[in-house]
């Protein structure tokens, strides 16, 4: 067992968010594999994109905003669980005035595996 303390982890800035990695693959001894959380600051975006060999499942912690995934857009709450498959172009909206916050559970990432469109 494994407790993971998420005070005990440090915010990475990105373009348009920010992450925290919770899990890394060497952790979870499952090659590929992690677990972060990502978060939009009130009237910020991430791009669209989308990962050759990455999956991504996200789960809608705090907040509301809108995640698209290809031509579907959704207003997003927390519960709701959004599925990225490879080469889905996805990207977030935060249009309100709180933090939209998710977990991610990535599978079969690989570095540079990020194409912004």
């Amino acid at each position: 067992m494994r407790v993971v303390k998420q005070r005990d982890k440090t915010w990475v800035p990105c373009p348009g968010y920010s992450k925290k990695i919770l899990l890394t693959e060497n952790e979870l001894k499952s090659k590929g594999n992690l677990i972060q959380i990502v978060k939009v600051k009130p009237g910020k975006e991430i791009k669209s994109h989308y990962h050759k060999k990455t999956k991504e499942i996200y789960y809608v912690l705090e907040g509301r905003g809108i995640i698209w995934v290809n031509d579907y857009r959704s207003r997003c709450k927390p519960g709701d669980v959004i599925l990225c498959e490879p080469k889905d172009k996805h990207g977030a909206i935060n249009d309100t005035e709180e933090y939209l916050v998710w977990l991610v559970f990535k599978i079969d990432a690989t570095k540079n595996d990020t194409f912004w469109e």
